[in-house]
Formats: structure tokens, C-alpha cells, sequence
């Protein structure tokens, strides 16, 4: 027989009970044998220790008796362990309302699916001891409880998904206005060089020549007009070129 580490040593749980337990609490589930009820479930997963689930065990008897195992109490700790996915839910429903970037939703993210799959799983078997025990008032608010965050959860997730999609959509609207704005730069700088390069070369040849030789040559105001209007031309073609949609 397996060891069942999670399970106290003190309960006693009868064979058909006992032979169907694994060395891990596996999936959360009921097990219903002679007149026993042992559920089987998972505390509040976190990302961290997503492939590794910490059970929470709770056992009723023949003779009506609850516990209930690491936190004792028997219906009462099961109510304390209902609680604790209501807290859970409603801290990420906070983190989601707060998160402004994709990283943010992403790190909220990260921790909902867990706990949305381990929700989902509770409400299955506090649904299922709902049929087992149809006239114990307490396990019906505590299967209309699990209905409830099971909706919580599912409104959370939405939400986070709809927040990283306009974070993602922002952040691209974002990027296409900086390119704009860099290409419009860009165009800015072309059409400065364009004007000045023709200048820039004829300086460039007249450079080579001493400067007294230079300011003395009869032909050197009427280069450098045509280095002015040059530019001007050029600047003309490079400012006329193809635009978009043409």
C-alpha cells in the first residue's frame, strides 16, 4: 500500500478508502466508500509550484463526524480552505485592475490559469459531495460558493486578457508613431544634406587651394552662388520624390 504521508495516522479510513490512494493527493476528486467520505483537494496553487499540488484533505465518517487535514476543523476548515481560493481571486482581480503594461499582465497571468484550473476542479467536488449529502445545508453554501468563484475567477481572466490585448495594441500604436516620427526626421535630414552637398563639395575643392588665393578668385562668389542654387535644385528632387499611396 502506498505511503499517504497526507493523510493523519489517526483517521480511520477503511480499506477501500485506503488501497485507492496514491503517494501524492493526485487530481481533486471524492471518494465515497461504506458509508465514507474522503475529498481529495489542492490548496491555492501559485506559479512557482505549478506541477506540484498541496492537499488539503477532508473527511467525514459513519457517524457524521468531520476533520480535516494540514488545518483542522473538519466542515469549519473546509470553509477556511473555500476561503482562501475567495482571497486568492480577489487579490488577482486587484493585480489585474492595477496592471498597466503587457509584462504586468503577463506576471498576473502567470498565476491565474493555475488557480482557474484548481477552481474548476474544487467546484466539481464540492458539487459532487452536494449529491452525496443533499440535505447538509453547509455543503450546499459551500458548492454555491464554489459557483461563485468559479464565475470570479472566470471574470478575472478576461479581463487580464482584454487588458494585454490593448496593452499590446497601445504599445504597437506606440512603436508605429515613433517610426513615423523618426522617418519624418529622417526626411528632414535628407533634404538638409541635399542642399548642402553640392556646397559642401565645391568647398571642399576650393579647400585644397590657400584661402588668400581663394577669396582673390574673380570666379569664386559665382561658384559659390551655383553651389547655393544647386542645392536648392536638389533639394527640390529629394523633397518631390515618392509619398505614399503613389
Amino acid at each position: 500500500m502506498a505511503k499517504t504521508f497526507y493523510i493523519p495516522k489517526t483517521w480511520d479510513l477503511p480499506g477501500a478508502i485506503r488501497k485507492r490512494l496514491g503517494e501524492s493527493v493526485g487530481k481533486q476528486r471524492l471518494m465515497q466508500e461504506e458509508g465514507h467520505l474522503l475529498l481529495l483537494l489542492h490548496q491555492v496553487p501559485t506559479a512557482e509550484d505549478d506541477a506540484i499540488r498541496n492537499p488539503m484533505v477532508v473527511w467525514r465518517n459513519l457517524a457524521g463526524e468531520w476533520k480535516s487535514a494540514p488545518v483542522g476543523g473538519g466542515l469549519t476548515g473546509l470553509e477556511a480552505h473555500v476561503a482562501t481560493y475567495r482571497t486568492a481571486i480577489l487579490q488577482l482581480d486587484e493585480e489585474v485592475e492595477s496592471a498597466k503594461t503587457a509584462r504586468q499582465y503577463f506576471d498576473v497571468m502567470r498565476r491565474m490559469y493555475p488557480l482557474q484550473r484548481s477552481t474548476r476542479s474544487l467546484l466539481q467536488v464540492l458539487q459532487t459531495t452536494r449529491e452525496a449529502l443533499p440535505e447538509d445545508t453547509r455543503i450546499i453554501n459551500l458548492r454555491d460558493e464554489g459557483v461563485e468563484l468559479e464565475r470570479g475567477i472566470e471574470l478575472v481572466v478576461a479581463d487580464a486578457k482584454s487588458g494585454m490585448e490593448f496593452s499590446l495594441a497601445e504599445a504597437a500604436s506606440q512603436q508605429a508613431l515613433a517610426a513615423d516620427a523618426a522617418n519624418h526626421e529622417a526626411r528632414r535630414l535628407n533634404r538638409l544634406a541635399a542642399f548642402f552637398f553640392p556646397l559642401a563639395t565645391l568647398v571642399a575643392v576650393f579647400g585644397m587651394n590657400p584661402p588668400d588665393s581663394v577669396w582673390r578668385n574673380p570666379g569664386f562668389w559665382a561658384v559659390l552662388g551655383a553651389g547655393v542654387l544647386l542645392g536648392f535644385f536638389v533639394h527640390a528632387l529629394v523633397a518631390s520624390g515618392p509619398r505614399k499611396g503613389s
